[in-house]
């Protein structure tokens, strides 16, 4: 399938060894499924040599962007600034330590002109133990508190079409992100199809997802986002202004 525009987003930090590496196979990918595209990477304030990589990768390539936080501002706050700066009508994001095989990309495609939101969900998670029950115990929690039925919440493989965020908007800072945007998603009735996607193992660097302090900080903003649901409405501002073409009547997802 080839659709008519791509923007590809992937939160960056300390991700020297790995970010080459991903822009390459994304850019092999893209040039295959979308007649136009570009790929945003966004810098979240990586102290190794992330950003003279990146800086080098524009130079040489004008599809790739590069969007620059001075400093560290947590995983929400990079994903919503790569999604304000996309220009393209399909939205797509992923990790950039090469844990997702982006050649799976062409499938979830398939599904954007019928579902607004393709959500992959990991077929067998490659992490350690620890995160894994971590991981479970954490869908079990969003599941009580906020009625998300989604397989993997926090798979960091997902496509947007563009007009889920001209009413769906970002607040989460941290690891949060995920969870904000399909609640709202479920609250406004949106259609999410789920697809299994392979998750491979972590060559290089190492995941800041385990660590107490972004732990704590997701409980606090889980906290905050449940109270924060009862007021969320059909007629908020989402991130992106509301484009003049009519706004589509959502209906549930068959299924999820």
């Amino acid at each position: 399938m080839l659709v008519d525009s791509l923007s590809v987003i992937f939160p960056a930090f300390n991700e020297e060894h790995n970010i080459t590496r991903t822009v390459d196979s994304a850019r092999a990918v893209l040039s295959q499924v979308a007649k136009k595209w570009e790929i945003i990477v966004v810098n979240d304030g990586s102290q190794d040599e992330t950003q003279r990589i990146l800086d080098e990768l524009a130079d040489a390539m004008p599809e790739v962007r590069v969007v620059q936080h001075p400093q560290n501002r947590g995983y929400g706050a990079a994903l919503k600034s790569g999604i304000s700066a996309a220009r393209h009508e399909l939205i797509f994001f992923s990790d950039s330590d090469g844990q997702f095989d982006l050649g799976e990309l062409p499938k979830f495609l398939e599904y954007t002109d019928h579902y607004d939101i393709v959500a992959g969900y990991r077929a067998k998670r490659q992490d350690p133990l620890h995160r894994l029950i971590n991981a479970w115990g954490w869908n079990m929690l969003v599941r009580a508190l906020l009625g998300i039925r989604v397989r993997d919440i926090d798979c960091a493989y997902k496509v947007f079409r563009r007009e889920v965020f001209e009413r769906i908007q970002i607040r989460a800072v941290g690891a949060m992100v995920n969870t904000e945007i399909l609640a709202q998603a479920m609250k406004f009735g949106m259609k999410i199809k789920e697809l299994e996607v392979r998750h491979l193992p972590r060559c290089f660097g190492r995941s800041t997802g385990a660590n107490l302090f972004v732990i704590c900080k997701a409980f606090r903003e889980l906290v905050l986002l449940w109270g924060k649901m009862a007021s969320v409405s059909h007629d908020q501002e989402g991130l992106f202004v509301k484009s003049d073409r009519a706004v589509p009547e959502f209906k549930p997802a068959v299924g999820v």
